[in-house]
């Protein structure tokens, strides 16, 4: 059953849809990649283990098997239509041996796919000396999609054992959002950005705060920080699996205006 929270947010994103997007004074595509240097802590749950999350960017870059981060976003007016994915999988392997007597393997594998939707509208709009000021107010959904396999193998004198344990799940959130952009068509500018996200077994929120130049073509670049917190919980007893995940660290990217 869908919660009051989630409620009130679909009836938002239905109000904002059942608008007629009467402002067309300008329309442009936005096409990003960018990099998020994220270290990642917190806690995990599968069945009766819990374990503790803590990995440094250098960890994530060491392990990275395969990472793809990108952002587009539509305007036409006052309207604002964006798509966002970041795609991470990681793999990590250890062995150990003692006089050729005990050998164990350990292996870990760890795949997630966060992708967030969003419409937007520009609630307000100022014309300043040297710069506009925008605020928007935009509404979507937080799709997470989380695999962590995990598998040993242990040798004592010629006997073995094995053992696999294998997590995947996957959740949405419906999310409010607020974004305020200063700057102009052309130099410096900020954006900050400030989101909570609700589920029936989960919920998220996040904030950036980022630096963007605009030179004279259709380049903009930008850096600054992101936070991301995404809690989910399932099932119980052995059948349990909960985690409550901060992504943390500095962000860069590059836009390219159509």
């Amino acid at each position: 059953d869908l919660t009051y929270r989630q409620k009130c947010l679909i009836a938002t994103v239905l109000a904002l849809l059942a608008m007629t997007p009467v402002y067309a004074e300008e329309t442009w595509t936005d096409l990003h990649l960018y990099l998020f240097a994220t270290g990642v802590e917190g806690e995990s749950q599968i069945g009766n283990v819990t374990t503790d999350v803590d990995l440094g960017f250098d960890d994530i870059l060491e392990n990275l098997d395969m990472g793809l981060m990108g952002y587009i976003e539509h305007r036409r007016g006052k309207w604002s239509y964006i798509g966002d994915i970041a795609y991470l999988k990681l793999s990590a392997d250890k062995s150990t041996a003692s006089d050729n007597i005990l050998k164990v393997e350990l292996d870990a594998e760890f795949e997630q796919t966060v992708f967030e939707g969003f419409v937007g509208y520009r609630i307000l709009e100022r014309e300043l000396d040297t710069a506009d000021l925008g605020l928007d107010l935009l509404v979507g959904a937080r799709y997470t999609e989380l695999e962590i396999d995990l598998s040993s193998e242990a040798a004592l004198l010629g006997l073995s054992t094995a053992a696999d344990r294998s997590q995947d799940e996957d959740w949405t959130d419906t999310v409010l959002a607020l974004r305020l952009q200063y700057g102009g068509r052309k130099g410096w500018g900020s954006t900050f950005w400030v989101d909570v996200g609700d589920g029936s077994d989960s919920s998220s929120e996040q904030f950036m705060a980022l630096a963007t130049y605009r030179g004279d073509g259709s380049w903009r670049f930008y850096g600054g920080y992101r936070y991301l917190n995404l809690e989910y919980e399932t099932g119980s007893g052995t059948s349990e699996f909960a985690v409550d995940l901060d992504y943390t660290g500095p962000i860069f990217g590059a836009a390219y205006r159509m």
